[in-house]
Parts: structure tokens; C-alpha cells; sequence
């Protein structure tokens, strides 16, 4: 199937002065005060290192199903910022200023629509003895107790192959093991809402793309803020806080160059001293245990790739599909090789890629009548992008990642007559 390209839309001009000095000679006091203030903000957009983050309100964060709670708490504070970033070297789609903030009415229109139909009940894959003899019959057919002479990760060092079946089996106790509670808005939680955990994670995407993070470290953090949140109560206005502590512990864990504190506290608007953050990370370590090993899903994705030879365009989609994941409350606890085989599975079935093959159900776990259900959710968020996953789309409608959004979308409007 022919990949779908982008035109890249002309980049926005913001080096043109809006307000040209007059060839008048005659200019008021007034009128020169004026200029010479509008000439020295626009100047001061310029030559800012980094873009402050504009502010979403409360009113926001809040739909029509939070006003039973929203008497418990009237925190001014109560605000999660929203990245409004343009990298470098990519074309703009539209307009940006320095202090640019979202239009509430629009947003909270949207999210009052989704939140009064929407269902949170956890998901997880279903098990019955017909899908159990699929499984093993996969397993038969595949599994050896030599190394395959003709597999060439035999013969890559780095690959332990002869350890792979134990590394996997390991990795699917830790799944369960850090998975957090499905349900601890309803039973942990007295202000939050998931409303509230979408925007954050909207947030947390943008975030982690400003610092070119991995993705272990975006899903490991979203595994820190659920788990921390099934165990500890916190304030709305602690939110983002949270969020970014999460996010700063996942990068210890996981990168090479970690973000600064000075940085993290930059990118929350100033809102927090040093002290508070650094305080904030000690509790939250404390909370969890020390324990971080969650696996994560990415690590079940480059396992499942090997049934497709490693093909690069399947898994770049079923990373869009695999990020989506972390927007919607109902996989909170699902197990994460599950949604990294339900990934996989819708990116071969919208690419055309053939059937789901026994192959496929040895290296990822799953059958397609296990994955059939996820499959369904995710085309259901795609058809729904703008309010559900805005951030992740604008994401990978880069070239980067192959302008992958934008594919799924022509998908859509192929086999669905979207618009």
C-alpha cells in the first residue's frame, strides 16, 4: 500500500512586524509608547530561548460529570499547563504565539460530549479453551530446545537468544505484578477525575517530545503516575506536579541525558520551587518502593516484530496505535504485551499486511480473536482523534514517524466514509 504524504503547509511568518512604523513625523507620546512597547514584546518573542507554556483553566479540566466533585476543592492553582511547541526545522500547520492559550469553551464542548458516553470499564484479553488450544498449537510449531541455525539473531551476542524464552516469561510476571489499580479514580482519588488524567497525559506526550526522550521513558512514567496514584490521594493542583516528578524519575531510569531540574520546573510555568519538586520525587519513590522494573510495552513489540521480519512501516503505525493506548482509562491495567500484539495487529491489518499467522501468536502471545476487541477500541479513538488523542496525532503526523496518524486517518475515511 502506497504511504500517504503530508504536503508540508507554508511555515508562518512570525518575523513580520504587524505593526509598521508610520511615515508620519508627527506621532503622539501616546502613539510612541505605544510602538516602541509593541516593538520590544515582539522582540522579546524572538530572542526567548524556550516558549513559556500557556495555561489550560479549570474550567477546562473540569466536565458536567465532575460537578459533584468540583465543590470539594476551589484551588486557584488548580491549572495543567499545555505545550504549544514548534521544532525545529518543521513546517507549522498554524499559528503560534509565545503565550498562546486554548480556547476553554471548544475543548470543554468536546470533552462533555465524550465523557457522558464514554465507558470505563478496564479491558484485558479474554480466555476460553478454544483460544488456549490456538495458543498452544503455536507454541508446538515453533518452539525448539536448540537455537534455529538458520535465525540470524542465533548469531547476535546482544540478542541472548538462548535466554529468550525465560527473559519473555519473566517480563509477563512483571506486567501483572506493576500493574496499577484499574479503577483508583473512583476509589483512591477525591478530586481527580479521568477527564483530568487525559489532559495530563496530553501534556506528558509534548512534554517527552520536547526532551526527545525514548519511548521506555514516556510509558514507564505513565506507569509511575497510575501506580502512584492507586496508592496515594493527591490534590488537583498537585497534578502536573506529579506528572513531571514521573516523568523525571523515568528518565533517570531509562536515559543516557536526563533532563535538569531547572528544566522540568521551567516546563511546569514556574509553579513549584526546587525544593517542592525535589521533595515531591522523594515521596513518590518512597510511595512506590523504589521499585521501577515495570517492563513496558515496546519490549513485547520488537518481540512480536520478529514474526514480521522486522518491518519497519508495521511497527512504526503500531507505535502510534501502542501510544494511543496510554490515553484511554479503560487500558490503564491492561498487560502491556497485550496492547503491544493489539498494536501490531491493527497496523498489519490497515497496511494490508495478510492474516494473523501462527507465528504471530508465538512471538506475541495472542490469537486474533483476543486482539479483534482492541482492534475495535483503537479504530473507535482514531475516528474520534481530535478529542481523544490531539497531541499523539500531531505526533506522528511527522515525517519521523512517516506520517503515520495521517495514513490511519486515509484508512478511515477509506473503509469508513469519515471526514
Amino acid at each position: 500500500m502506497n504511504r500517504i504524504m503530508l504536503r508540508p503547509s507554508q511555515a508562518n511568518d512570525e518575523n513580520v512586524d504587524p505593526n509598521p512604523k508610520g511615515k508620519s513625523q508627527q506621532i503622539s507620546e501616546r502613539g510612541q509608547r505605544d510602538q516602541i512597547d509593541g516593538l520590544t514584546e515582539q522582540s522579546t518573542r524572538r530572542n526567548r530561548a524556550r516558549r513559556a507554556l500557556g495555561v489550560i483553566s479549570d474550567s477546562t479540566l473540569n466536565s458536567r460529570t465532575s460537578e459533584q466533585k468540583r465543590s470539594i476543592f476551589q484551588d486557584p492553582r488548580s491549572k495543567i499547563a499545555v505545550l504549544k511547541e514548534t521544532e525545529e526545522g518543521e513546517d507549522e500547520d498554524e499559528e503560534q504565539s509565545g503565550n498562546e492559550v486554548i480556547d476553554d469553551e471548544d475543548i470543554v464542548d468536546e470533552e462533555d460530549d465524550y465523557s457522558q458516553d464514554f465507558d470505563f470499564s478496564p479491558m484485558s484479553p479474554i480466555m476460553n479453551q478454544e483460544i488456549y488450544n490456538d495458543i498452544e498449537k503455536a507454541y508446538k510449531k515453533y518452539s525448539m530446545n536448540s537455537l534455529d541455525p538458520n535465525d540470524e539473531d542465533t548469531y547476535d551476542i546482544t540478542m541472548v537468544a538462548e535466554y529468550g524464552a525465560q527473559i519473555f516469561n519473566y517480563m509477563h510476571k512483571l506486567e501483572i505484578e506493576f500493574a496499577p489499580n484499574p479503577r483508583y479514580m473512583e476509589d483512591v482519588q477525591s478530586e481527580l477525575l479521568w477527564e483530568h488524567r487525559a489532559t495530563l497525559m496530553d501534556w506528558l506526550v509534548q512534554l517527552h517530545s520536547r526532551f526527545n526522550l525514548l519511548p521506555e521513558t514516556l510509558y514507564l512514567a505513565v506507569n509511575v503516575i497510575d501506580r502512584f496514584l492507586s496508592k496515594q490521594a493527591i490534590s488537583l493542583s498537585r497534578f502536573q506536579l506529579c506528572g513531571a516528578v514521573a516523568l523525571f524519575i523515568a528518565a533517570k531510569y531509562e536515559e543516557i541525558n536526563v533532563p535538569t531540574v531547572s528544566q522540568m520546573i521551567y516546563m511546569v510555568g514556574n509553579q513549584f520551587s526546587a525544593a517542592e519538586f525535589l521533595k515531591a520525587e522523594r515521596f513518590m519513590v518512597e510511595a512506590l518502593g523504589f521499585e521501577f522494573g515495570y517492563p513496558g510495552p515496546m519490549s513485547f513489540l520488537r518481540r512480536g516484530s520478529k514474526a514480521d521480519d522486522y518491518d519497519s512501516e508495521i511497527r512504526t503505525v503500531a507505535k502510534y496505535f501502542l501510544e494511543i493506548t496510554i490515553m484511554d482509562p479503560r487500558l490503564v491495567a491492561s498487560p502491556v504485551s497485550w496492547l503491544a500484539a493489539g498494536a501490531q495487529y491493527t497496523s498489519r491489518k490497515m497496511l494490508g499486511r495478510g492474516s494473523w499467522t501462527d507465528a504471530h501468536v508465538y512471538y506475541s502471545g495472542y490469537t486474533a480473536d483476543q486482539l479483534a476487541p482492541l482492534y475495535d477500541m483503537l479504530v473507535d479513538c482514531c475516528l474520534k482523534y481530535k478529542t481523544h488523542h490531539k497531541a499523539i496525532f500531531d505526533k506522528y503526523s511527522e515525517r519521523r514517524f512517516k506520517r503515520s496518524s495521517i495514513y490511519v486517518q486515509e484508512y478511515l475515511r477509506t473503509y469508513y466514509s469519515t471526514d
